[in-house]
C-alpha cells in the first residue's frame, strides 16, 4: 500500500454510528469520534469483520486497482496468483475461462496459490515430525498473525517459521519464471494487503494484492463478452490438496495431520470468537496443543474480499468439488 495509507477507513456520510462494527471488531480497533465509527489503523489487524457486518457499507478498503494497472502497463512480465477460494467466488466463470480473462488483462502467467499451500502443508508435517516436543501456531492467516503480534506478543516465538501460502507461491513462481517476475495476489482476504505491505521491507515477494471484489470491478470497467478469450489452463506449478486450505481444517487434511480429539495435540479454531479464544487459552496454558491452526474468518471462503452471497456450506462444496475434480482429472482443461 502507499505510504501513509490505511487498510480500512470510514465513509463519513454513510456511517450512522450503529455500533455494529465496534461490537464485532475482535481487536477493539474502532472508536467513535466526531460522530463516526473510526478505524484505528495501528490497532487494526485487517480481518475485515467491520466491512462484512456494516449494513450501510460505510467501510472503505484500500484499493489496489490502480497499483495493478500500473504494473500491467510497465512492460514487465506479471504473474497472477489466484487464491484457492476462487471456485466459491466465480461460480459463473469456469476455471479455464477465468484464466483466459486474466491473460487478456495482461498477466503473463496465471497460477494457483494452492501450489504454494502444498509446500506449506509439507513443511508443517515436517515440523511436527522433527520437533516432537515443540509447540506451534500456524501462520497461514495474516490477520491472526497480526492479532498475536499486537495483542499477544508473548506468543510470537510460537509462530511457526513457515511462509504463508501466498508467499510460498510467489517464491515458486519466481523460481520458475525468473527473479524479475512481478507478482499480484488475487483472493478473498483484506489482511493479505497488509501482509504484502509488511513484506515489502523484506524484499517485495508480492507487489500488489487484489480482492475478488476488486477484480470484478476491473472487469466491470473493461467488460468481457461471452466469446472474449480462448479457454485456458493454469500455469505451473501444479496444485494438489493445498486447494483445501480456504476451508476450515483444510491445512490439516492437506498436510495429512489428524485433529485427534483423544490426543488433543492438534486444534483448529476459526471465526471472530473462536480464533481469539483459542489464542488466549494457548497463552495461559489451558490449551497445550502442539499445533494451533487459527483463522479469523470461518474459513477463507468467508473472507470480506468476496462478493458472493452464497452460504458457508455451499462455498465449501464448491471448493471441495473443484479440488476433487482436479485431482481426479475430470476437469476439462485446454492446453495452452
Amino acid at each position: 500500500m502507499k505510504a501513509g495509507s490505511q487498510l480500512v477507513t470510514t465513509i463519513g456520510e454513510r456511517c450512522r454510528v450503529c455500533y455494529t462494527c465496534v461490537r464485532e471488531c475482535p481487536a477493539k480497533a474502532i472508536r467513535i469520534a466526531h460522530g463516526q465509527a473510526m478505524v484505528i489503523g495501528e490497532r487494526c489487524i485487517g480481518c475485515g469483520h467491520c466491512v462484512r457486518v456494516c449494513g450501510r457499507k460505510a467501510k472503505r478498503v484500500y484499493s489496489s486497482i490502480e497499483d495493478v494497472r500500473r504494473l500491467l502497463r510497465n512492460g514487465r512480465p506479471i504473474a497472477a496468483l489466484i487464491a484457492p477460494s476462487f471456485p466459491a467466488e466465480f461460480t459463473e466463470v469456469p476455471p479455464h475461462r477465468l484464466v483466459a480473462r486474466l491473460r487478456r488483462m495482461g498477466f503473463s502467467w496465471v497460477c494457483e496459490v494452492a501450489a504454494g499451500a502444498d509446500r506449506v502443508a509439507a513443511e508443517y508435517r515436517r515440523l511436527l515430525a522433527e520437533n516432537p516436543t515443540a509447540r506451534y501456531i500456524a501462520t497461514t492467516c495474516p490477520a491472526a498473525v497480526a492479532y498475536i503480534e499486537k495483542y499477544h506478543p508473548r506468543l510470537v516465538p510460537f509462530l511457526a517459521p513457515v511462509a504463508s501460502p501466498m508467499i510460498a507461491a510467489a517464491r515458486l513462481v519466481r523460481a520458475l519464471y525468473g527473479a524479475g517476475t512481478g507478482v499480484v495476489f488475487i483472493g478473498p482476504c483484506l489482511a493479505k494487503k497488509a501482509e504484502a505491505d509488511r513484506d515489502h521491507g523484506r524484499g517485495s515477494e508480492v507487489e500488489a494484492v487484489l480482492t475478488f471484489a476488486e477484480l470484478r470491478q476491473m472487469w466491470a470497467d473493461e467488460p468481457f463478452s461471452e466469446t472474449d478469450g480462448a479457454s485456458d489452463s493454469f500455469d505451473p506449478p501444479q496444485a494438489g490438496l493445498g486447494g483445501l486450505f480456504p476451508i476450515s481444517r483444510g491445512i490439516l487434511q492437506a498436510a495429512g495431520i489428524s485433529e485427534d480429539l483423544l490426543r488433543g495435540d492438534v486444534v483448529a479454531a476459526d471465526g471472530r470468537y473462536g480464533f481469539a479464544q483459542a489464542i488466549a487459552e494457548f497463552e495461559t496454558g489451558a490449551l497445550s496443543t502442539r499445533l494451533l491452526e487459527v483463522l479469523c474468518c470461518p474459513g477463507c471462503i468467508m473472507g470480506s474480499g468476496m462478493t458472493t452471497e452464497a452460504p458457508l456450506f455451499r462455498r465449501r462444496e464448491a471448493v471441495s468439488r473443484y479440488v476433487r475434480e482436479r485431482l481426479s482429472g475430470a476437469r476439462d482443461t485446454v492446453t495452452r
